[in-house]
């Protein structure tokens, strides 16, 4: 018998000694390493109100003033109102993906303005138009769409600003003066991008294009009247902080 489990427990060494051998020689595990999980990219959400501050700088068309009445009935000079603006906005975006909808309100303080004198030709009229844009302010609704940390957008709607007017002219026997300063309303048509710099906070680039329509004005006793119009371009810079 005991020759029986000696030669079992040889058998069986043999065995485990044959299995060890086709594994191969020892080879040690891998060492272990710093596992670092790589940073993934979130993109900016535009959603939410924001408000902040812009400035900018504004040029006009070249907006005819014309003088009807005895002895005229022509164009006196045009204007190209110019000059400075600053203010503030805010608004609210929606976004669904890439798509951005939004909504602004801005109200601006301007020095927007252009004089012209001189003889009008063919009539023996001296004759001066002054316009005066001293703020304005638009309600607008955005399109955008978002790369990132960029948003690129359209953007259109209200616009309505105070515009002083003066209109004078005499040829030594008959003179007419107008004045009239009065809140105009029209449309505001643009574009821009804004970029997101840092959490919360974006700057943008804009431009806009501002028509607060025609002043028809007529003097008292209605022989002369007068027309002008009132539009301008404007580009600006703006700082904004989004809730």
């Amino acid at each position: 018998m005991k020759r029986l489990l000696l030669a079992g427990a040889l058998a069986g060494l043999s065995s485990a000694c044959a299995y060890a051998a086709d594994l191969g020689p020892y080879r040690a595990p891998p060492p272990e390493r710093d596992y670092y999980e790589p940073a993934r990219e979130t993109a900016w959400s535009w959603r939410g109100f924001y408000g902040g501050v812009n400035a900018g700088y504004a040029w006009g068309g070249d907006d005819t003033v014309t003088l009807s009445g005895p002895g005229i009935g022509t164009a006196i000079g045009s204007l190209e109102p110019n000059g400075w603006s600053g203010g503030g906005q805010i608004g609210y975006n929606a976004q669904f993906q890439s798509l951005v909808f939004g909504l602004e309100a801005d109200i601006q303080g301007a020095d927007i303005g252009d004089g012209n004198s001189g003889p009008v030709p063919g009539t023996g009229y001296f004759a001066s138009a002054d316009t005066n844009v001293d703020w304005f302010s638009t309600v607008r609704g955005r399109l955008g769409y978002a790369a990132r940390p960029a948003l690129l957008y359209a953007t259109g709607g209200f616009a309505f600003g105070n515009v002083d007017t003066h209109v004078n002219a005499s040829n030594g026997v008959n003179s007419v003066s107008f004045s009239n300063s009065e809140v105009k309303t029209g449309y505001a048509l643009g574009g821009g991008i804004e970029w997101a710099f840092m959490p919360n906070w974006s700057l943008k680039s804009e431009y806009l294009y501002v028509n607060l329509g025609d002043n028809d004005f007529t003097a008292p006793g209605g022989q002369f009247s007068t027309h002008t119009e009132t539009d301008f371009h404007t580009v600006r810079v703006g700082l904004n902080y989004h809730f």
